[in-house]
């Protein structure tokens, strides 16, 4: 398959997901059920979402080197980062209060739903890492009985696909600090979309810009920081032997 067929394949595929998950939680589970209505707008904007990235996914001729361990490690760190989102649901509720001194403030604690992401990519350095995991980790949180249904997957997706973009921008070559960083902050405002569309529609514009900040700051540090340094303990620790993250810092000492 040619690099601009995979391309179209791939985009159309997450477009089609995206937007199916959408139908699903708005139209046959219904309002009653996840809280949502159908909307033209916000189908065609998480229709947009989905296929960037999976544009993205399946723009780089690497994607075809994706060898076992990897596919096992990214299922492996969704499994548990769904998990530990489930967990990090009742920090979120615990938070709350700080709505009381800046609404929108307790948002800072957001951006750890974005570390399946950050950190599979970090790791495995291939097209698609960011976008599967962070999906995968929403299935399984959506599985393990998180509170917001199946909206999790559609913001999964979302959050996944703005990372992925980031790390494509940079062609899955660079991925010092504040690159994770930047994929975090890019995470942080795709949630926020899905958010504002599903959730916050009747916010002021001064409690979403807030909102914004606080995602920003905290898909930066949350995600993008501690990713990194969940990665580099992993590399420590000599768990990651096999994988790119290893193999290029072993490179780049004897260079």
């Amino acid at each position: 398959m040619s690099e601009t067929r995979r391309t179209v394949v791939f985009a159309t595929l997450a477009g089609v997901i995206s937007l199916g998950l959408y139908y699903l939680a708005a139209v046959v589970r219904g309002p009653d059920v996840e809280f949502i209505q159908w909307n033209p707008v916000h189908a065609a904007v998480l229709t947009g979402f989905g296929v960037a990235g999976g544009a993205a996914w399946g723009a780089r001729r690497s994607l075809e080197s994706w060898k076992t361990p990897e596919v096992i490690l990214v299922a492996n760190l969704a499994l548990v980062f769904g998990l530990l989102f489930v967990g990090w649901g009742f920090v979120w509720a615990l938070v709350e209060p700080l709505n009381a001194l800046l609404p929108g403030v307790r948002d800072l604690a957001y951006g750890f739903w974005f570390l399946a992401g950050i950190v599979a990519a970090y790791i495995v350095r291939k097209p698609g890492a960011a976008l599967a995991a962070e999906t995968l980790a929403a299935l399984a949180e959506f599985l393990a009985g998180g509170q917001w249904g199946i909206t999790l997957l559609i913001s999964g997706i979302v959050q996944g696909a703005l990372a992925e973009v980031v790390f494509a921008a940079f062609a899955y070559r660079n991925f010092r600090g504040w690159v994770l960083a930047v994929a975090g902050a890019a995470a942080g405002v795709g949630s926020l979309v899905v958010d504002v569309f599903f959730w916050y529609a009747g916010l002021a514009p001064a409690v979403l810009g807030v909102m914004l900040v606080a995602r920003l700051i905290s898909g930066a540090l949350l995600a993008g920081g501690l990713g990194k340094v969940i990665g580099d303990g992993l590399v420590r620790a000599g768990a990651l032997g096999s994988f790119a993250i290893s193999r290029e810092r072993k490179e780049s000492k004897s260079a």
